[in-house]
């Protein structure tokens, strides 16, 4: 068995995108889809709250 030297590889593209897919691929946790709710909901909030201030500003 030999050990690789991490910094003697650099990841190239594919490889990053080749991670990216298998990671979309693995079945998700709760967790993760609370955290994802979570910041859906704050993002949402956020873009509300921009609307109604660029609203009063007009006006």
């Amino acid at each position: 068995m030999t050990k690789k030297n991490n910094s003697a590889h650099k990841p190239t593209y594919k490889e990053y995108m080749q991670a990216f897919l298998d990671y979309l691929g693995r079945p998700k946790t709760v967790f993760d889809l609370k955290d994802r709710a979570k910041a859906a909901a704050i993002i949402g909030a956020v873009i509300i709250l921009v609307q109604m201030v660029v609203e009063k500003l007009i006006n």
